[in-house]
């Protein structure tokens, strides 16, 4: 058995070329990093799918950064099946990416650099991005939701009725990274969950950019993107894609997708989804290049 953790498909490859990568542990993690060309010490982005999706849902979005010279990793998070309830599967979401930065950190030491590393997240990986980030989540926040909105659909969904009714005597839960000093969240889910008191260990200085779909009925605001913006650093105002459905962050369907899961393929009149994703991908690239610029002394 070969005990590398870290694996180059090949001898060479050019800027922003996917490379495969092991993770190994509870569960093991699979996925790919991204490596700008040459050999300097590159800033790096963890990007976290949403759930149920996998690493190569932001593949695009790796690829970009790599090419304007900042590193990103993303592995297939399998914590949905692995743990006992939601507020579980948030909390071994974002230990699974402290575990994948240690990891890669370990195998690439002269290609990263420690002390420049960013987030980001969509939907529940946007979850999971704020518990990095210094975050602190109250499942009790979930029984006072659903008390005054009934009507709402984490209410009544069966992966909301179970998450309601194990919520009852949990208490408020984190899993911080000191090392994230950037977090870019799209359409991140369960921002309610999070008590203006909720962010104690935020590190000062912390950047953050947001993103959400102006049509989403699968988060609806004022409860996710909305309930953070006012209590994280520097107050964001979140950019709004006008009527976009949740799944616009997503890449662009094909023949087969749109038969199948025809709801992750829906785009407003006028929004094509690539040309949208390359200016999306633009986007997080200007963020993170000025987030993590490298700090002089």
């Amino acid at each position: 058995m070969i005990a590398r953790t870290l694996i180059l498909l090949l001898l060479a490859f050019p800027a922003g070329a996917q490379v495969a990568i092991e993770v190994p542990g509870t569960p093991p993690l699979a996925g790919a990093l991204w490596l700008p060309a040459g050999d300097a010490r590159a800033p790096l982005v963890v990007l976290l799918h949403g759930a149920g999706g996998a690493f190569i849902d932001h593949a695009p979005l790796g690829q970009a950064l790599a090419q304007a010279g900042i590193a990103a990793v993303a592995v297939t998070q399998t914590a949905d099946g692995n743990a006992p309830n939601a507020f579980a599967r948030m909390q071994a979401r974002a230990r699974d990416a402290t575990r994948v930065l240690d990891h890669v950190l370990a195998a690439e030491p002269d290609r990263l650099d420690p002390a420049r590393i960013g987030v980001f997240g969509y939907s529940a990986g946007g979850t999971a991005a704020l518990l990095l980030i210094g975050g602190r989540a109250d499942p009790s926040r979930w029984i006072a939701l659903c008390a005054a909105h009934p009507e709402e659909r984490l209410c009544q969904s069966p992966f909301g009725r179970a998450a309601l009714e194990a919520a009852a005597g949990l208490a408020p839960f984190g899993a911080p990274d000191a090392r994230v000093r950037a977090v870019m969240l799209a359409a991140p889910a369960l921002g309610f969950l999070f008590a203006p008191e909720g962010f104690p260990e935020v590190a000062p200085g912390t950047m953050v950019r947001l993103w959400r779909a102006g049509g989403d009925t699968v988060l609806r605001e004022p409860h996710h993107t909305e309930a953070i913006a006012p209590l994280l650093p520097g107050h964001p105002v979140a950019t709004v894609v006008p009527e976009a459905g949740h799944w616009v962050f997503m890449p662009p369907c094909d023949a087969e997708r749109r038969v199948a899961l025809p709801y992750l393929c829906a785009d407003p009149p006028g929004l094509d989804r690539a040309t949208f994703l390359r200016d999306f991908a633009a986007d997080a690239v200007a963020f993170f290049r000025a987030a993590l610029a490298e700090r002089r002394p």
